[in-house]
């Protein structure tokens, strides 16, 4: 593998660096998190914290696994998408990480300013001895999470650009991609690293920045499908 090759695939690399990173910076620009505000606009606007809706209180176990494959799938589908681009055309791959990185890097400045913890606490409380899927999750939170990144949802957000791209460049794989979003977008409410506000705002953002970006593909789909 070329130098040249290697440099197209390092800022995929750095996302998780910098994201742990903003979990520090938060801290001393807004010392305190703004969890108080986000949990009560989730009760005015559902009445109570949507987890409780789709997971009960009492949860089930098929689900509970259910859910924690689709939010460890956001560590799968961008790198595969990834790879699928950079095999299909070079150029394709570029745009993409280029789109991807921009949507990471607002995330992460958000972040430093609206420091947001996520129903944490209540997801120890209600998970306890998961399936496979619930351990991998565990284990990648206690090793690379650093709280205060949860408003907007990255996960949701880069997922729904991610389904973007995939979708239009790999038709036979369209439902599969915007399924997982939507899965994605469901767990993480359900597993509770998410307020149902985080979620809202990682989609609208997500669709804004396929927006900025991809107008003239968005003009050609809309006139394709008329």
């Amino acid at each position: 593998m070329s130098v040249g090759t290697v440099s197209l695939w390092y800022p995929l690399a750095l996302y998780a660096l910098l994201y742990y990173q903003t979990g520090l910076i938060n801290r001393v620009v807004v010392p305190r998190f703004l969890d108080g505000f986000f949990m009560n606009l989730d009760v005015r606007i559902f009445g109570e914290f949507p987890a409780f809706f789709l997971r009960g209180k009492q949860g089930n176990a098929f689900l509970d696994e259910f859910f924690h494959f689709f939010y460890f799938s956001y560590y799968l589908i961008i790198p595969l998408t990834g790879i699928l681009l950079f095999r299909k055309e070079v150029r394709l791959f570029e745009r993409f990480v280029f789109q991807l990185s921009s949507l990471f890097y607002l995330c992460f400045f958000i972040f430093i300013f609206l420091p947001v913890e996520g129903p944490i606490a209540w997801r120890n409380e209600y998970f306890h001895q998961g399936g496979l899927f619930q351990t991998m999750v565990d284990f990648i939170y206690t090793g690379g999470e650093n709280p205060g990144a949860a408003f907007p949802s990255s996960h949701v957000a880069a997922t729904f650009l991610v389904a973007w791209w995939g979708s239009r460049q790999f038709e036979r794989m369209k439902i599969a991609y915007w399924l997982t979003c939507l899965f994605l977008s469901m767990a993480t409410v359900y597993c509770m690293f998410h307020y149902a506000v985080d979620v809202i705002a990682g989609l609208l953002l997500g669709f804004l920045v396929v927006l900025t970006f991809n107008r003239v593909e968005i003009k050609r789909y809309y006139r394709g499908t008329c």
